[in-house]
């Protein structure tokens, strides 16, 4: 099978986990026999409106110069709304080709809801073959929203999945002092704000912990600012980016991960399961795809996003479990992050795909 792949992130080597998922998808699918005959990718963040107009102007006439001259049996393209604009325009002028499958993550839906783009979304997926969401509940979103697509038209496959030879279980004796963990953007919504809230009142309550903050964001600042106005200087340790081949140790250090966002367009949420992968439990806001694989009180918690007493209440009862109960809750998780495993994930996809094209 030849695909064509699209898609508007994709990680470059200063931005190595930009669109991370992309890559995977396609190194994924590349051990199982397929070839990616063309390929159109904006690689890395582009840091003003400018150099961001340009890249996008060079990626539409990539994916307009591979669409008319390139030889492939599939348009597999990843975010909706970011790439309707040259879809539409193509099919226009030229109709479709191929079958076409749209994979969607989340602000591509979730930001395009009443906007002048959902008329250009609408036109490119009454045409698509296949639709590819990261959970159940995005499923249901596109259902809601574009209510001309059926049941049989989505396909939900979890972003690729988890690969279990790269985020692992690592043996160790406990840790003296519980490690909290949080691995996010730093960005509006993501509620590093709420985790810190949390440990605030926390370490005011003199329970013992230390806190590990790794990503980047436009509000790293703002973050750095709130730790020293919290006084938890000693108790925080904010990493910056970590390389994704470094991920699996920083997971294994944690008695738990915190996943703390706000945001609706969180469609699935594949650190949680990372983590899980490593048998590291996950408290996570009841939101969009976390609460899909987080079961509150088996595999971790559940609190209601944005609400500071809920996320501090459950941080403290997780510190308060038995050495029993947390080691029961590290397996619930490992036994969750294999149905996420990016093996069987990848080739359930590819079955899919097949299929598409068998139809065509």
């Amino acid at each position: 099978m030849k695909i064509f792949l699209v898609s508007n992130m994709y990680p470059s080597s200063k931005d190595s986990l930009f669109g991370v998922f992309v890559k995977n998808f396609r190194i994924e699918l590349e051990k199982k026999g397929v070839i990616f005959s063309a390929i159109s990718v904006i690689k890395g963040k582009r840091a003003d409106n400018f150099n961001k107009s340009i890249s996008y102007l060079k990626y539409y006439f990539s994916v307009s110069y591979n669409f008319i001259f390139k030889k492939y049996d599939l348009l597999y393209v990843h975010f909706m709304s970011h790439n309707t604009p040259v879809l539409a325009f193509l099919f226009f002028i030229f109709k479709k080709k191929k079958p076409l499958v749209m994979n969607v993550h989340g602000d591509d839906v979730t930001n395009s809801k009443g906007r002048k783009i959902d008329i250009l979304n609408k036109f490119v997926l009454k045409k698509v073959d296949l639709v590819v969401t990261p959970s159940a509940y995005f499923k249901t979103m596109m259902l809601e929203n574009y209510p001309f697509l059926t049941q049989e038209q989505i396909f939900v496959s979890p972003s690729g999945g988890v690969d279990a030879t790269r985020f692992y279980p690592i043996e160790k004796a406990p840790n003296s002092i519980p490690i909290l963990g949080m691995i996010s953007r730093i960005d509006e919504g993501k509620g590093w704000d709420d985790f810190l809230k949390a440990l605030k009142v926390l370490n005011e309550k003199n329970i013992s912990f230390t806190a590990l903050i790794a990503g980047q964001g436009l509000q790293e600042k703002e973050m750095k600012s709130m730790i020293v106005d919290f006084n938890l200087q000693d108790k925080v340790e904010f990493l910056g980016l970590i390389k994704q081949e470094q991920l699996v140790h920083l997971y294994n250090k944690m008695d738990v991960m915190v996943f703390p966002t706000k945001r609706e367009a969180e469609s699935l949420g594949l650190v949680g399961l990372e983590a899980m992968s490593c048998k590291t439990p996950v408290i996570g806001g009841n939101i969009a795809g976390l609460k899909t694989y987080i079961e509150n009180n088996i595999n971790g918690m559940l609190f209601e996003p944005g609400n500071v007493s809920e996320l501090t209440i459950s941080i403290e009862k997780f510190l308060n479990f038995s050495l029993h109960e947390k080691q029961n809750m590290r397996n619930a998780a490992f036994e969750t992050a294999k149905e996420y495993e990016s093996e069987h994930v990848m080739q359930m996809l590819l079955d899919q795909l097949k299929k598409v094209c068998t139809k065509n």
